[in-house]
């Protein structure tokens, strides 16, 4: 980590794990197992493997706000909630933020398997030779990140590597396929998600399941209907399937052990009791113009407190409206999580993450 605070580039590399957990794998089958039997030998595999692929990413929170705040949403199992850059002097640090989070574009856009590749080179090889190598995995994220994005006509858009981050932090959810590297193959549809994260309820013992789309607009309201067309879609039976057989077909390079991909494929597997017990949870991302910074300046010392009041203000006014929209498209009993981030520019936000890995 720099002297600053950001973490380097590295750093992704030697994340802090939360937790130590050993995989029990099956040695009967279970088909023939009552479903609460079942349900609860799977859950011991699922929280086992979530724990081996969580991180602690809580060094993001010098740069990532969090509001705490009491705004709720009218409809049952959405959850607003709300982010934004830290202040300095203040003014939002948009630019760290940037280059903090530009340093875990690996992880979100190569396969896990190709970077546990390079981690297990550490402490056998040269110093130079390990740190070209990092060096080698952050260009070849970089690089394929541009590519994906030109193929599918993005912008480069860093809202879909923030959106990643905060749902392996704030959700505690490890990303399962790297969508990125899939992007780039023609031969091979990968619209929809930009992101497949997966975690476990605690109190059922069910596979959660993360569908992930960012939405930056400079008008808030037009980020909140691109963002329910999303929830939509992600809803959709056809396409909830080819998600599910993206996991299928590519959980090869996940990074995970025989028994744990054992374990997860059993929960998609249409012909085990296990399919009966995965949720779908939508995940969104709005990024959006917000003037509070502008307002929260005047106050300087006091900037980011003052900054927390307004946006709390604002997004008690959206609720309404949000429960009105989600309520029209059919929602209002879907679990959902809203994350808002409101920023100073969306199109500056953009286009300095693009300079910063060499976009434009």
């Amino acid at each position: 980590m720099d002297a600053d605070g950001t973490p380097t580039t590295q750093q992704f590399l030697f994340p802090r794990r939360t937790t130590r957990a050993i995989i029990v794998t099956r040695k009967t089958g279970t088909n023939r197992l009552n479903p609460h039997t079942l349900v609860v030998e799977l859950s011991t595999e699922l929280e086992g493997l979530c724990a081996a692929l969580r991180k602690d990413y809580s060094s993001l929170s010098s740069r990532i706000r969090t509001l705490e705040h009491r705004v709720s949403c009218g409809c049952n199992g959405v959850t607003l909630r709300l982010h934004f850059p830290s202040f300095r002097q203040g003014k939002p640090t948009v630019s760290d933020l940037i280059q903090t989070i530009a340093t875990f574009l690996p992880p979100f856009a190569l396969p896990r398997s190709e970077i546990n590749a390079v981690t297990k080179l550490y402490g056998s090889i040269d110093v130079d030779a390990y740190n070209a190598k990092v060096t080698q995995l952050y260009q070849s994220a970089v690089t394929l990140f541009i590519r994906a994005n030109r193929a599918t006509n993005r912008n480069g858009e860093a809202g879909e590597l923030l959106l990643y981050l905060l749902t392996e932090w704030i959700l505690a959810a490890p990303q399962i396929l790297a969508k990125m590297s899939l992007k780039t193959n023609r031969d091979m549809p990968v619209h929809g998600a930009d992101g497949i994260h997966i975690g476990y309820n605690s109190t059922n013992g069910a596979l959660l399941i993360y569908w992930g789309e960012s939405k930056l607009y400079a008008d808030v309201n037009q980020a909140i209907n691109a963002a329910i067309d999303s929830v939509c879609a992600a809803s959709d039976p056809e396409k909830t399937q080819h998600e599910l057989s993206l996991i299928q077909r590519n959980i090869d390079f996940a990074g995970l052990t025989e028994s744990a991909k054992r374990a997860l494929l059993r929960y998609l597997d249409p012909f085990d009791e296990a399919s009966n017990h995965w949720e779908g949870i939508p995940t969104c991302l709005i990024g959006f113009d917000f003037s509070g910074f502008q307002k929260a300046a005047q106050a300087k010392n006091n900037a980011e407190a003052t900054f927390q009041q307004l946006a709390e203000e604002h997004l008690k006014t959206l609720s309404p409206t949000i429960t009105t929209k989600l309520t029209a498209a059919g929602l209002d009993d879907q679990t959902i999580e809203l994350f808002f981030f409101p920023l100073p520019s969306v199109q500056r936000f953009r286009d300095v993450f693009q300079k910063h890995i060499g976009w434009k």
